[in-house]
């Protein structure tokens, strides 16, 4: 098990993507819409492919890449090779990757509402080309067609997520007049913490926790690598990259090239960097105001109250966030008890707002087939009758703000081109009643009305950087508050002429106010920062405070502010950029680029990798050694396997062959294997002898699966149905056998299936609510010598148990079978089964509770990191229409953990006691081990 797991780390670990968020998430095999009519542009370092819509984007970004790809590559002194560019125009989730196996990159490149201090797509592309130049650095010369999964394994294994996430956030800031480096919000979780004297160790920062907040990996690493930079030089990154490239099979390889480029290993320069931090954050730690925090409940674990808003009556309602509950839109009364108001459900930015008896809010979507089609809708919820409407569907809008007076609510709307324009909705059913234009490369964000109703302000976004632009809502006027500049903008709203919004001008977030004549004051001065500010009727400034637990709730008198405020504080990258930034300026758009068609069914083959896993590591149930040689198209649509395997159990091997297709609607999968295999028989001479023997087959398997899954709300429903059939042809019989079955022509099975279940917090270990059902049914309707059927239901139900993330589980499963099928099992057993005498089982029933038991944050050196204890209570029974006893029962514990420094998989290790409550059992109580993984 221990090589098991050593091998799924190698290939699972780099599928870690990178992001300009604070997402992580691994590679993804999700399908773009079968309707889209694909585009490429093919020049001699990438090959730019992106839907029909999207060729303006295109071709823009094509211009721009030859700069960014030096940019990304130059101090690494490498010229990465080739490379194909998927733009996913049709997916609205912020984000992208990079892999190998195949190779490729997909950019999701649709800006969203989520405040940035630059143009979303170049510094998207600047980020992932840093990790095509680190992926070609260290093993590039290790490739397809037989070698990328390879390659990607040794990635993996020899350069952690943080230090290859940070090294590419720290290049998009040197590189670029904004990046994550440059914003105070970066910095900011982890100076709440040093300040507030929460100091947590490497392994905390590196892997997370349940119970403190720790903010992504991303940032920690940005800070390591930074503080290498500045204090070795650019050169030290090619340096360690060039010596671990040349050694990597050597053990503990970026420890050593780590130590020999700095004289540190890393855990000694966290340890080094964090108290050069502290030392700087102390000193620069006293102008602050204290502000008056508004009473919430309290949590032992972080929470965040966000986006504080009154009604008209002065109640309060905000979004609260907390490891223990998904989100929720919540009223706050003034001793802090919490009124539920609405579950959100998954949001790309957390947002809601309410006037008078209305909320509206918006919500991601996804096409219930292919996971790249998603959309941005918008609900709205009347307080007063608790009724809550979709009003728009299949849209792309973003950040719904409500008319003061009118029925009519302000979006921001990106259309499939990539162009960003300002809507005005009908509440009542979501039609577009008048659009506004802004001005060309211009993208817009988080609308607010002013007070009458006859101005829009939005946050602007280009490539000159951010500004705030105000637009009549009646009239053709529009004009820039600002010049253009790298503030990370956000939330900006009326009060009166003034506009109220979140900036950092002197190097911490902070609520500011621009008046009519352009005269800007700074009316916050929180300690670690100020966000999300709105007016009560009685002139009360509310806002959050960011404190080391989270977002907490704070108000203040309006006044007229401080207008000379400090200048900013330079980022902590500030040297680096200082001795190495080019000044470069990204071209215009050039279209000589020619635009061609990209046809997915020509490029469906595209051999990359030999791999020894026929499930790509996805388990090692009964796993068999063997080889595979893998094809991948880029765009998720196909897979071909050949492989080969050889069973020393029976020694026995099996050649096979294997297409999927994923393009349209239902998935094909058609298998082909020639097995040897090995049977028993009973002597018909001696009655009770079993005989082995052994045989080949030719085994031919055709599977139509249609997978369907949607999100409503807090709600996740999968659905779907599979059909499947097989030929077996068998030969080459060691011995002769009389009834023995040389042909079993086509056997039929069907599922459907059907799945309801809450979405679950961080914390959760299952779902608050599920119900999920599957009938399957197999026959024999084509053969003559054997007959059979089997009909089965298989059940599960979630419901809460007695505190915050516990889980009760009631699994019910039945079947009914005949002929070929008697004894054959499509249910889950009791634990224990096979350790007892047992007649045929037709049903079974499983009941469990699932607790947390505590969340210790234990560090064994480099070797594990123990994030949580689990419990577990168990009672299973059989045949329950014969006996109303549990079959067994028993106690468990389990321990999620992370190996080796590494974010992913997260491991879970358990331990189960079971109990069989059986005469004939041969041991009463029986020991079992567990050892899974997710990622």
């Amino acid at each position: 098990m221990n090589k098991k797991l050593i091998i799924k780390l190698l290939v699972v670990l780099s599928g870690t993507i990178c992001s300009s968020e604070l997402m992580s998430q691994i590679i993804d095999n999700e399908q773009a819409h079968s309707s889209i009519k694909w585009r490429q542009i093919q020049t001699e370092n990438y090959r730019l492919i992106f839907p029909s819509t999207f060729d303006s984007a295109a071709i823009k970004l094509a211009s721009q890449l030859p700069l960014l790809r030096t940019k990304s590559s130059r101090d690494l002194q490498k010229n990465p090779k080739p490379i194909n560019l998927i733009l996913q125009g049709n997916h609205l989730s912020q984000n992208g990757y990079v892999q190998l196996a195949p190779r490729k990159s997909e950019f999701y490149p649709v800006p969203s509402s989520t405040a940035d201090n630059q143009e979303w797509l170049p510094n998207l592309a600047l980020h992932e080309l840093r990790h095509v130049a680190q992926f070609d650095k260290l093993t590039g010369r290790i490739k397809g067609p037989f070698f990328e999964q390879l390659a990607l394994a040794l990635y993996a294994l020899n350069l952690p997520a943080w230090y290859f996430e940070g090294d590419a956030v720290q290049i998009e800031t040197i590189h670029s007049a904004g990046g994550r480096g440059r914003l105070p919000s970066w910095e900011m979780p982890i100076r709440a913490n040093v300040l507030s004297g929460e100091k947590y160790d490497f392994n905390k920062y590196v892997l997370g926790s349940f119970k403190d907040n720790v903010p992504s990996h991303y940032s920690i690493g940005l800070f390591l690598n930074t503080h290498l930079t500045n204090q070795y030089g650019i050169e030290s990154h090619e340096k360690i990259m060039e010596e671990m490239r040349t050694k990597l099979l050597r053990p503990f390889n970026f420890q050593r090239a780590f130590r020999n480029a700095s004289g540190l290993t890393p855990a000694k320069m966290f340890v080094e960097m964090m108290s050069e931090r502290e030392k700087f954050w102390s000193e620069n730690d006293k102008l602050y105001s204290t502000t008056n925090e508004i009473k919430t409940k309290v949590s032992r674990y972080p929470s965040d109250y966000i986006l504080p808003q009154a009604d008209e009556n002065d109640r309060l309602y905000v979004l609260k966030s907390s490891p223990q509950s998904v989100n929720e839109i919540i009223r706050i009364d003034a001793e802090g008890r919490e009124y539920a108001i609405a579950k959100t459900g998954i949001q790309i930015t957390p947002y809601f707002h309410i006037r008078g008896q209305q909320m509206v809010w918006d919500e991601y979507r996804k096409d219930p087939r292919f996971g790249k089609q998603t959309y941005n809708v918008i609900n709205i919820l009347n307080l007063q009758t608790k009724k809550l409407k979709t009003i728009t569907h299949k849209s792309r809008y973003y950040s719904p703000a409500l008319h003061p007076s009118k029925n009519i609510i302000a979006v921001v709307e990106v259309d499939r081109a990539n162009r960003s324009q300002l809507v005005f909705l009908n509440a009542e059913n979501g039609e577009a009643v008048a659009r506004k234009a802004v001005p060309k490369g211009v993208h817009i964000q988080q609308p607010k009305f002013n007070d009458t109703g006859d101005k829009v302000i939005v946050i602007a976004v280009s490539a000159e950087g951010t500004n705030l632009l105000e637009i009549e809502a009646e009239g053709t006027k529009q004009r820039l508050l600002f010049g253009w500049g790298n503030q990370q903008l956000e939330r900006p709203f009326y009060v009166g002429d003034d506009i109220l919004f979140k900036a950092h001008f002197d190097g911490r977030d902070n609520i500011y106010r621009v008046d009519q004549r352009g005269v800007t004051s700074k009316l916050t001065n929180a300690r670690f920062g100020a966000f999300n500010a709105s007016i009560r009727s009685d002139s009360l400034l509310l806002f959050n405070d960011y404190r080391y637990n989270g977002y907490k709730l704070a108000s203040q008198k309006l006044t007229t502010g401080t207008k000379n405020f400090a200048q900013q504080v330079q980022p902590y990258v500030q040297p680096t950029i200082d001795q190495i930034s080019d000044g470069d300026v990204l071209p215009p758009a050039d279209s000589v680029y020619q635009v061609t068609r990209y046809s997915p069914t020509a490029n469906m083959v595209n051999f990359h990798s030999l791999s020894i896993s026929s499930t790509n590591f996805e388990s090692f149930d009964n796993y068999i050694p063997g080889v595979f040689w893998l094809s991948n198209d880029v765009l998720n649509t196909s897979q071909i396997k050949l492989g080969y395997e050889y069973d020393p159990d029976i020694s026995k091997s099996i050649y096979s062959a294997e297409v999927s297709y994923r393009r349209y609607l239902p998935v094909f999968t058609a298998r082909y294997a020639n097995r040897g295999l090995v049977g028993n028989a009973v002597s018909s001479n001696q009655p009770g002898q079993v005989i082995m023997y052994d045989y080949r087959d030719h085994h031919a398997t055709f599977d139509i699966a249609i997978p369907l899954s949607v999100y409503r709300q807090n709600t996740v429903y999968s659905y779907g149905l599979n059909f499947g059939t097989s030929y077996t042809k068998r030969y080459d019989v060691s011995i002769a056998l009389r009834n023995f079955n040389e042909t079993i022509a086509f056997p039929l099975n069907y599922q459907a299936y059907f799945n309801r279940n809450s979405m679950r917090s961080r914390m959760d270990l299952a779902p608050r609510w599920g119900q999920n059902i599957s009938l399957t049914y197999r026959h024999l309707p084509f053969e003559q010598q054997i007959s059979g059927q089997i009909l089965s239901v298989r059940t599960n139900f979630y419901l809460p148990g007695i505190s915050s993330n516990h889980s009760v589980q009631f699994r019910v499963a039945a079947q009914k079978s005949n002929g070929r099928y008697e004894g054959v099992y499509d249910i889950p057993m009791v634990s224990g089964w096979g350790n007892f005498s047992s007649p045929i089982v037709t049903n079974t029933v499983l009941v469990n509770y699932r607790l947390p038991l505590f969340y210790p944050d234990w560090s064994i050196g480099s070797l594990a990191y123990i994030k949580r204890f689990q419990g577990l209570l168990f009672s299973d029974f059989q045949n329950v229409h014969n006996s109303s006893s549990p079959k067994s029962f028993g106690i468990g514990i389990s321990a999620d953990f992370n190996v080796f420094r590494y974010v992913l998989p997260d491991v879970n290790v358990a331990a189960r006691l079971a109990y069989i409550n059986d005469a004939t059992a041969t041991r009463k109580v029986m020991p079992t081990f567990g050892l899974s993984y997710t990622y």
